[in-house]
């Protein structure tokens, strides 16, 4: 039996052997592979079987079980049902009684081996010595197991098994080593392969570095694709032939040859280096090239060359050094880190700016700023800086010892590969000649030489932006044509010279006549214009102002003038066209200015006219009117009459002071033509005094009379008099110089007094009323009327305005804006009173809202002085 089992032993071992070899031939097919296995394993289960001890017929005491759990183990389910499918046909056509019991021990067997590899793939059990003998003695137990149930003898069953477990337990150690190390054997070949291939890949196909391998002779034997692109030989071109002649240049081939000798024959590498070899066009080739002695057993010995190219670092190289000998050139130069803190200068910054290098190091880029530049425009270049990298334009720098001067300046952002800012470089070139030089050219184009006014091009496009503005804002402008009188005859008589001294201090004297805002230009010879802008609104107020512009600049001209040594008188002739947005065309208003000039110079010289013939027949009797105003004034021709003010049962409480100018000849003038007039003009002011003055004097007088002494007389403030700053100390004088009683002296103010410096008005107001003035808003309601300011006013009345009491009987906005003032006055703890009351219904109604004291027509109209003391009178009596 012993021999039996060995001879089982010696096919496990052939079969183990077998594996391995069969493993290696179909490594790279997988389902062949188990496939072989399971027919390799089935097979030798039959020929093991052909000759097996058989203690009883049918039943084969063999290696079968070692081999079919080994395969479930080592193989897995595909070779393990294969070779059970060889093994079962096999029992089937040998027809055994007891074919049974063995096929019961072989796919038991397999079982158990699928198990263990379960367990194994799973971590649970290991493949090392002692746990494979335990997996030999399952086996046999297991087959053990399997001859008890079958009619052998008990003393044969025991011999059996003890050979069992003696022979096939170790038997399975022994075959699942071999398996074992066929498989470890195998996967290092694999390994080998799989390595070998990649390092071949790599060399092959791995960009920018070029590997060759050459024979003792210089014959080349390997070229990859990175040499093909570095040389510019194909593979098949530079196979087979001598290195010396591919790509090393004539000059150097003999020390080549030498290196590679004596390489060969010592088996040392030629030392690495930079060379510079030959391309197929015959151009150079820069590469670092290394070199490696590599003898594989079994083959002759070469040389692997490993180059890299060098050609970017040259042209980097080359590059650096344009810009290192471009940065120390003529041009300002710095370089700063993203935060723009100054990193490098050249020569040339440090000569310009004054700045060596140890001071603009580190410092910020802004400390080229001077003040000419806002911080607005600097934050403009940072924002394109961060928005696109780059930034051009001209700023004014400051050098170390202060002196400002304009730089025209390239700044750029370098990237790193991430894309982030690494560094800015900024270039500035000194553009102060040729901002001088665009300066001279500026003058020469737009400017007089003579007068350095503006000339007849710079001029109309002035105008024209005058124009278009007229046309957006809705506000009046002027052209003045200017021609100076007889000039010619200075010319003809005194030369050109003293003329041209004449145009000079001319244009002097005009540019001294106008605002900032306005132009005054030569357009040739002896004329000259002036271009006013943003008058005001309405066509006769600004007319106003351009006949008092234009009679300061015929004033001006009318001075002497210095022409060397002997003075000489000059007049002038003005011509004024107005112009209201685009209405007219700058050729038009110029027809129009010059033919009022001449109009001016028909008129007798030296004058103003306008091209208007209306216009100019309203600002002469502005003009009149005014020059009467100003006489009147200067003469006291004006009288104080009083309006009677009274209560609901019609007893006079006071007056209202209204102004009137008898005219010797215009008549009695109405107060709406002049009272505005004296506002424009500033005659206001001394008109106010005077009225001041003659209430005060007034209330003295009716102090007198029992009758007339407990009046309050209300007397009208102009928005000019009370800004003021000597009003408030003004009207304490007029009450102490005439005695008056300040109790009995009521300020009308009116709203529009009070946009403006609302503190300082209240101030005035409190300062009055400390000394008894009273205080009335006159008009309430037709201006600013905000409630935010009235209840900071410390007034003593609102007064309801006539435009509002004429309609309250029918209009019912104008009904409630009346109850509206009568209510706001009482919760103001304020005085209220109608003015304009013309009809006992206005009055009825006005009552009815509460208001109880009035002020019109009903009553009675203004009176002179004594007719107002017998009207008290007369309505006492009554």
């Amino acid at each position: 039996m012993v021999v039996y089992l060995a001879q089982d032993v010696a096919w496990m071992l052939v079969l183990g052997v077998m594996q391995c070899l069969h493993v290696r031939l179909w490594h790279d097919q997988l389902r062949a592979s188990q496939v072989a296995t399971g027919l390799l394993f089935g097979v030798v289960c039959v020929l093991g079987m052909t000759e097996p001890y058989l203690p009883l017929p049918g039943i084969a005491v063999d290696g079968g079980s070692v081999v079919m759990g080994i395969l479930g183990l080592f193989g897995g389910v595909l070779p393990s049902a294969v070779a059970l499918l060889v093994v079962s046909g096999y029992h089937i056509w040998l027809g055994s009684p007891h074919a049974v019991i063995s096929l019961a021990v072989l796919f038991g067997s397999v079982g158990l081996g699928l198990l263990y590899r379960y367990a194994v793939a799973r971590g649970r059990a290991r493949t090392n010595v002692p746990s494979l003998l335990v997996f030999g003695l399952v086996l046999q137990l297991g087959r053990i197991g399997f001859l008890a149930l079958s009619p052998i003898e008990p003393h044969a069953l025991l011999t059996i098994s003890m050979a069992l477990i003696l022979v096939f337990a170790p038997a399975t150690l022994l075959l699942a080593m071999v398996l074992q190390e066929g498989q470890r054997r195998d996967a290092l070949d694999v390994a080998l392969r799989e390595s070998e291939s990649r390092f071949r890949t790599l060399i092959k196909d791995i960009p920018g570095v070029s590997v060759q391998a050459y024979a003792p002779d210089g014959t080349t034997r390997y070229w990859n694709k990175a040499s093909e692109r570095l040389y510019g030989f194909t593979a098949e071109e530079a196979i087979g032939r001598n290195l010396r002649d591919l790509i090393i240049p004539a000059p150097m081939r003999e020390g080549v040859r030498q290196a590679m000798e004596h390489m060969f024959a010592s088996r040392e590498a030629i030392p690495a280096g930079e060379l510079v070899l030959q391309h197929k066009d015959g151009s150079r080739v820069p590469v670092f090239s290394s070199h490696a002695f590599v003898q594989a057993p079994g083959r002759p010995p070469e040389m692997f060359c490993v180059d890299i190219d060098l050609s970017a670092r040259y042209r980097a190289e080359a590059e650096l050094s344009i810009a290192a000998t471009a940065f120390d050139a003529q041009e300002s130069v710095l370089v700063t880190d993203p935060e723009q803190r100054i990193l490098r200068v050249n020569k040339a910054f440090t000569q310009s700016l004054g700045y060596s290098d140890a001071e603009a190091l580190g410092k910020p880029l802004s400390l080229l700023k001077s003040e000419r530049d806002t911080d607005v425009y600097f934050s403009t270049l940072q924002r394109a800086l961060r928005r696109t990298g780059k930034w051009a334009g001209e700023i004014w720098s400051r050098r170390k010892n202060g002196e400002v001067f304009p730089q025209w300046v390239n700044i750029n952002a370098v990237y790193d590969v991430e894309g982030e800012v690494s560094y800015f470089v900024a270039t500035l070139s000194d553009i102060t000649l040729r901002k001088a030089a665009e300066d001279q050219i500026r003058q020469l184009a737009f400017f007089d030489p003579l007068t350095e006014l503006p000339n007849r091009r710079l001029l109309m496009d002035r105008l024209q932006r005058a124009l278009t503005s007229s046309e957006r804002n809705k506000r009046t402008g002027a052209l003045l044509f200017i021609d100076l009188d007889n000039f010619k005859t200075l010319n003809d008589t005194r030369g050109h010279d003293q003329g041209d001294q004449l145009l000079r201090q001319a244009a002097q004297r005009l540019s001294g006549c106008i605002r900032d805002c306005d132009t005054v230009a030569r357009l040739g010879g002896d004329e000259f214009l002036v271009v006013l802008e943003n008058l005001d609104s309405n066509a006769v107020a600004a007319a106003a102002d351009v006949r008092a512009v234009g009679e300061k600049i015929v004033a001006a001209l009318n001075q002497p003038y210095q022409l060397g040594d002997f003075d000489f008188n000059s007049t002038a002739s003005v011509g004024v066209a107005l112009y209201s947005g685009l209405s007219l065309s700058i050729d038009e208003l110029l027809k129009q200015a010059d033919l009022a000039m001449y109009q001016a110079k028909a008129a007798g010289r030296n004058g103003l006219r306008f091209f208007d013939p209306a216009m100019q027949a309203v600002v002469n009797a502005r003009a009149a009117l005014e020059a009467d105003l100003r006489l009147a004034i200067a003469q006291q021709r004006f009288e104080l009459h009083y309006q009677p003010q009274v209560d609901a049962h019609g007893r006079v409480i006071g007056a209202e002071a209204l102004l009137r100018w008898p005219h010797p000849v215009r008549g009695m003038v109405s107060p709406a033509s002049f009272i505005p007039l004296a506002e424009d003009t500033g005659h206001i002011l001394p008109l106010g005094r005077w009225v001041l003055e003659t209430a005060c004097k007034q209330l003295v007088v009716w102090a007198q009379e029992p009758l007339l002494e407990s009046l309050v007389l209300a007397v009208n403030v102009s928005a000019r008099q009370f800004r003021e700053a000597s009003f408030v100390d003004g009207v304490l004088a007029l009450l102490a110089a005439t005695g008056a009683n300040p109790r009995r002296l009521k300020l009308e103010l009116t709203e529009s007094m009070l946009i403006d410096n609302l503190e300082e008005m209240v101030e005035k107001m409190t300062a009055l009323q400390a000394q008894g003035i009273g205080l009335s808003l006159d008009d309430f309601g037709t201006g600013y009327s905000s409630l935010s300011y009235l209840k900071r006013l410390p007034l003593d009345q609102l007064k309801i305005d006539q435009s509002f009491v004429r309609d309250v009987l029918t209009d019912p906005s104008d009904a409630a804006i009346a109850r509206t003032v009568v209510a706001l006055a009482h919760n103001l703890g304020l005085g209220v009173m109608a003015e304009g009351v013309e009809t006992l219904a206005q009055k009825e109604f006005l009552a009815r809202c509460g208001c109880h004291a009035y002020q019109g027509y009903l009553f009675s109209r203004a009176l002179p002085a004594g007719q107002f003391a017998e009207f008290v009178r007369n309505t006492e009596v009554k």
